[in-house]
């Protein structure tokens, strides 16, 4: 009982605990201010911060603007060096291109033309959607999917292609000496012929408005270094590649898929990762073909032709993968192409000119047949 009561025994002085009850309840009720820093002084650590933040800001705005500044002095020294060159080949192909997507008039192979110096000589391709081909910005973006296919091993000579999983290793193509691409097999090997235009136009893209305006729109040193990066990969790697692709083409061959009289086609049957191009060339579809002469810039040859083959499984194995059986398909429908451009040739040559055009023969269209 009296541990209890001396429990219960009020601790300290009664006067000092009063007091403090009564300020609590004080402060409670809004009669009394807890002490701390005046407003006036709040107010002005907050400019003083602002300040320092806004200085700090254009310091920082400064130094960006001025790497900014030093990509663009390299990106304007390499248009300087390799503008003149590409960019005036770049155009005529765009032209050519734009050209045999236009309103179609008909079939025909120039006088003269051999199509074996074509199909052995040093020469450029594209091919792409012909729903890609109305405007030069369609037709850039189109042609960094543009790839060797069944077409360019049916139709160009193919003899002297060195074997492509022969050669040193390589993991990107900064590991590949001037000249060569770390091709698909990681072997470092020249550019396969006919040379594909994507590389020209990967070479190119840094001397784009897209690319100027990424640059610009850049937010810190690290992405404005990014582009620095790649400003000199493509100097150091794509650009020789560029100017070989110049110097040693002599034709320009574009294929232009056109969709299916029944529409856009299925993607019923192919991989889940199967590409517009790739969809479209795995159904029997019209194709138009122009080859031009690069130095004169005279049209070779024009046909519009079915793109469209059976695949005949041999052998006791049958391979029966979609993806496979996709690729399988497209091949054998761009080597169709292929064969129909060169009988379409042989063709022409039997048959005597057109005596009203008087600078070719008129090949049969492959599509109307």
């Amino acid at each position: 009982m009296r541990r209890s009561l001396r429990d219960e025994r009020e601790r300290g002085l009664p006067s000092l605990n009063q007091a403090r009850a009564e300020r609590r309840r004080a402060i409670v009720a809004g009669k009394v201010k807890v002490p701390g820093m005046s407003l006036q002084f709040w107010l002005w650590a907050a400019v003083l911060l602002a300040g320092f933040g806004l200085v700090y800001f254009k310091i920082q705005q400064g130094k960006l603007e001025s790497q900014k500044a030093m990509v663009m002095a390299k990106q304007r020294a390499i248009a300087q060096s390799l503008g003149p060159r590409i960019l005036p080949f770049r155009d005529r192909i765009e032209g050519f291109v734009k050209e045999l997507a236009g309103p179609w008039q008909s079939s025909r192979l120039a006088a003269g033309a051999e199509l074996e110096k074509v199909r052995s000589a040093g020469g450029v391709y594209l091919r792409i959607r012909l729903a890609n081909a109305e405007t030069p910005k369609a037709i850039r973006k189109a042609a960094s999917r543009s790839l060797h296919d069944g077409f360019t091993a049916c139709f160009f000579a193919r003899e002297r292609a060195p074997d492509p999983t022969v050669g040193p290793k390589c993991q990107s193509l900064s590991d590949c000496g001037p000249g060569l691409l770390c091709n698909e097999y990681g072997i470092c090997a020249p550019p396969p012929e006919p040379f594909n235009l994507r590389l020209a136009y990967r070479a190119l893209r840094v001397l784009s408005t897209e690319w100027t305006d990424e640059l610009h729109q850049a937010t810190s040193d690290l992405a404005v270094g990014a582009y620095e990066r790649d400003l000199e990969r493509v100097t150091r790697e794509d650009v020789p590649i560029a100017i070989e692709l110049l110097t040693r083409a002599r034709y320009f061959t574009a294929v232009l898929d056109e969709e299916p009289a029944k529409g856009t086609a299925t993607p019923d049957g192919g991989a889940a990762d199967e590409t517009d191009e790739e969809r479209l060339q795995r159904v029997a579809h019209p194709a138009r073909v122009g080859i031009w002469d690069l130095r004169s810039g005279a049209q070779i040859l024009r046909l519009r032709a079915v793109a469209g083959a059976t695949v005949m499984p041999v052998g006791e194995r049958v391979v029966r993968a979609p993806d496979i059986v996709a690729a399988q398909q497209r091949q054998v429908n761009s080597c169709a192409l292929a064969l129909e451009v060169r009988g379409a040739a042989e063709r022409a040559r039997e048959e005597p000119a057109d005596g009203g055009a008087g600078d070719g023969a008129a090949v049969t269209d492959g599509a109307a047949r």
